[in-house]
């Protein structure tokens, strides 16, 4: 029985793959959606042990990758991969460029290729390009820094340590739990509450 995919290009797997191998920018997308397919499959993990409730994997410009719920809390999750030749597993560090794929200007003439702060709460750095397997480590976006010139846009470069360190961390649900107790404390601050 063919995959899918053979069937919607009316292509064996095997030329597909050739096309892929011989194909630069192909690899990249490819490896981008791999990451976030690993990532969807870690959820799969902690929706099953019920640390979530659900997640929705979305594939659209300007959609988050994922949209991750728990009780009443619906947490964003970007995911990304680390770059290649930055750093490597022996240094103890990797680096994420946070900047979306497509760019342009928005209507007050901004770059729109930075994600501004409030796009998501939680990123998903996938290590495959410095160590070869398909691992994450996870930092809520408030540990991410922001622009000196503009306070509501992340940094583009983001260094990452392998160790659990600096708001980055190998488990998501630990992630997750903190964002979400961070929530109550500040909803219990408001007046009225």
């Amino acid at each position: 029985m063919p995959h899918p995919v053979e069937t919607k290009f009316n292509a064996p797997a095997s030329d597909i793959l050739d096309a892929i191998e011989r194909g630069f920018r192909a690899q990249i997308d490819i490896k981008g959606k791999l990451a976030e397919l690993y990532l969807s499959r870690h959820l799969d993990a902690l929706k099953a042990a019920g640390v979530i409730d659900r997640y929705e994997w979305h594939d659209r410009d300007g959609v988050p990758d994922f949209e991750v719920f728990k009780g009443k809390h619906r947490l964003v999750v970007e995911c990304k991969n680390v770059r290649s030749g930055d750093g490597h597993a022996g240094d103890n560090w990797a680096t994420v460029e946070l900047q979306k794929t497509r760019g342009g200007l928005d209507a007050q003439g901004r770059k729109t290729r930075g994600y501004r702060v409030g796009h998501f709460d939680i990123l998903g750095a996938c290590l495959f390009n410095q160590t070869g397997k398909w691992a994450f480590r996870f930092v809520q976006a408030q540990h991410l820094a922001r622009r000196p010139d503009d306070a509501e846009v992340f940094v583009v470069i983001h260094r990452l340590p392998y160790a659990d360190e600096r708001g980055w961390r190998g488990d998501l649900a630990a992630v997750i739990e903190q964002e979400i107790a961070e929530r109550a404390k500040v909803s219990r601050r408001r007046p009225g509450r």
